[in-house]
């Protein structure tokens, strides 16, 4: 044999022995590497080893617990993607146990004779369910049910939550600021150790409303007497503002950072369109009663000095009160507008919006705008010029986006 003959058994020339079966029938004893890698082109040698968006780079390696394909170990985590038919039982079985407590607890002192245990005791059980239940599902190993693991945990805990809250307060049934307290920081606590079992946002927001029962306390215990009742609307206005971005800072570490802002950010829109709503009732009334007491006047004095005194009539706010209001406001709404820039959320943008829309037109009914015109024409042309800026924007980023790109083929 030369050097130059393929030796016997080789693919060139087959020894004594049968023929290799075809490669489509060769068994499948070849090791395949995992899903994760990537294999290079073998008459591409000399290029980059590229992923399938063209960096020209090797990608990262797979994450820990990837794992090469195969069986699934004993202690590899099977968590089930969506929660099925028991998000739909979860939810209706914490609705009507929230029902329960809350019959139990309107009946509950509903009489003058005292507490009535037997509607109390219902509130009671249907409250300590929500909590059990919630409590079992967050003691199952977070590598097996996954979403509907935390369904369990989720809805009755944040039920039971509230409800634990209501049960304290109906019990105890006193006005002093201790209770408040207590109730606000057992639902908060409680809200805490729900989130850290099941990181759902709900708990989030059973947390802030808890935050919120503690903070206006505080408020009245410590700066309520210092700041005085000359200007309760701006003070209310300003305890908001305070509050919601307090929450929205502090939540912004948490991957809920959307849900917690935008839900303390829907708190703050209704308190601040309520206040400019308490604005323009008083407006309104004040309009009424000054009518009333020119005509009144009008029999004794004459009709023109009965018109002279419904213009002088006070409404009982300063208008410089209304402008505080409208400023804090501007200043949410600006959060807002860097917030839903920041997130990507859309309920950001709409709080965005939703400020500008209602509270402006609220605080001109408010001032008694003498020239409605004119207010409509200033908004309407700084809405324009910030549309047109964002067009503008939106154009010049795209053409950047075209240029890094190249051109399509």
């Amino acid at each position: 044999m030369t050097d130059d003959a393929p030796a016997n058994g080789t693919p060139e020339q087959p020894g004594d022995g049968p023929p290799p079966p075809p490669a489509s029938m060769a068994p499948d004893t070849v090791i395949r590497p995992p899903a994760s890698a990537i294999v290079a082109d073998p008459d591409d040698a000399d290029g980059p080893v590229t992923d399938d968006r063209g960096v020209g780079q090797q990608p990262p390696p797979p994450p820990f617990g990837a794992g090469l394909p195969g069986p699934v170990g004993p202690g590899d985590p099977t968590r089930a993607a969506r929660a099925g038919t028991t998000a739909a039982l979860v939810a209706l079985g914490a609705g009507l146990l929230g029902a329960a407590v809350l019959i139990a607890g309107f009946r509950s002192r509903s009489g003058d004779d005292g507490l009535d245990w037997s509607n109390y005791g219902v509130g009671l059980g249907a409250t300590a369910v929500l909590l059990v239940i919630a409590v079992l599902g967050a003691l199952a190993g977070r590598r097996t049910g996954g979403r509907a693991r935390e369904e369990v945990v989720t809805w009755p805990g944040t039920v039971g939550i509230v409800a634990t809250g209501l049960m304290i307060g109906i019990g105890i049934d006193r006005d002093d600021h201790w209770v408040g307290y207590l109730i606000g920081g057992v639902m908060t606590v409680l809200a805490v150790i729900g989130y850290l079992a099941a990181r759902r946002a709900a708990f989030v927001v059973v947390a802030v409303l808890g935050l919120a029962i503690v903070y206006a306390l505080l408020f009245d215990d410590l700066l309520a007497d210092s700041i005085g009742s000359d200007h309760p609307q701006v003070t209310g206005a300003a305890l908001v503002v305070v509050f919601v971005v307090a929450v929205t800072v502090v939540g912004w570490a948490l991957p809920s950072r959307a849900v917690s802002g935008v839900v303390v950010g829907a708190v703050g829109l209704v308190g601040i369109l309520g206040i400019l709503g308490s604005f323009a009732v008083m407006r309104f009334l004040g309009g009424i009663f000054g009518g009333m007491g020119a005509m009144l006047g009008g029999g004794v004095d004459g009709g023109r000095d009965g018109f002279a005194s419904t213009t002088s009539v006070s409404s009982g706010f300063d208008a410089s009160d209304v402008w505080w209001v409208v400023a804090l406001g501007g200043v949410l709404a600006v959060l807002w507008a860097l917030a839903a820039t920041a997130a990507n959320h859309a309920g950001f943008s709409v709080l965005a919006i939703a400020m500008p829309a209602l509270g402006v037109p609220l605080a001109s009914i408010a001032l008694a705008a003498e020239h409605p015109t004119w207010w409509a024409a200033t908004t309407a042309v700084a809405g324009g010029v910030l549309l047109l800026g964002g067009a503008l924007l939106a154009r010049l980023r795209g053409r950047r986006q075209e240029r890094s790109v190249g051109p399509t083929r």
